[in-house]
């Protein structure tokens, strides 16, 4: 295992079908698990059904099921659980937003010595970035988070664009930077304009968090 990955990631790649694309690409190969904690079995079924169209709910918990059957079920040890409760406590004093599910994440790969958190909460990967400068612990993200836009960039290309842009346009309230970014509301976008605004997005949160992010 090599990665972790959160559930608004899960959640994301789900509705758009795109596990093999965003999750896929950052593994050294296909035999290469990535983690998840144990509560999105029961979390990320239950956010589609609430928040996702049938039909397309039905196909996102498919493809869901199918991943997650593939990747490594990840329950935080004691030790872990302590770790992420000091972040959680240090979120709070410091004013900024750091869910308990994030938190156990970045405690994982702080133990476990892995090489990449998947994350699409900014508000967490800001948080992480402002909590660096007062536990040591967290220098260990630094390099090591990576963020939707950046999953999205990586793998898209001028061949695989259109399959993209249907992807997140079917559902465009899954994510709403994203269906900026695909033009959800015009009838047709370019992959330069696709890839400018991807690539602005990221620009401005690396502004802000230029330590934790990966290059």
């Amino acid at each position: 295992m090599i990665a972790l990955v959160d559930n608004d990631i899960l959640f994301k790649a789900a509705c758009f079908d795109l596990f093999e694309e965003l999750i896929l690409i950052n593994r050294e190969s296909a035999e290469t698990s990535v983690g998840v904690l144990g509560a999105a079995r029961y979390v990320i079924p239950k956010k589609i059904e609430k928040n996702v169209q049938v039909p397309i709910a039905t196909a996102a918990k498919a493809a869901f099921q199918s991943f997650v059957d593939t990747a490594e079920i990840v329950e935080p040890t004691e030790e872990e659980q302590l770790m992420a409760a000091d972040f959680e406590l240090a979120a709070q004093r410091a004013a900024v937003a750091l869910d308990s599910g994030e938190s156990q994440l970045c405690a994982v790969l702080i133990v476990r010595g892995l090489r990449l958190l998947l994350t699409g909460d900014k508000r967490a990967i800001r948080a992480l970035e402002q909590l660096l400068d007062t536990d040591t612990r967290l220098t260990a993200l630094a390099g090591k988070v990576t963020c939707l836009e950046q999953l999205v960039l990586e793998p898209l290309s001028t061949e695989n664009y259109s399959k993209f842009r249907t992807a997140v346009c079917r559902e465009p309230a899954v994510d709403k930077t994203l269906s900026i970014c695909f033009s959800c509301k015009v009838e047709e976008a370019t992959f330069e304009s696709t890839t400018a605004g991807l690539k602005s997005y990221i620009s401005d949160l690396r502004s802000q968090s230029n330590r934790i992010l990966t290059p």
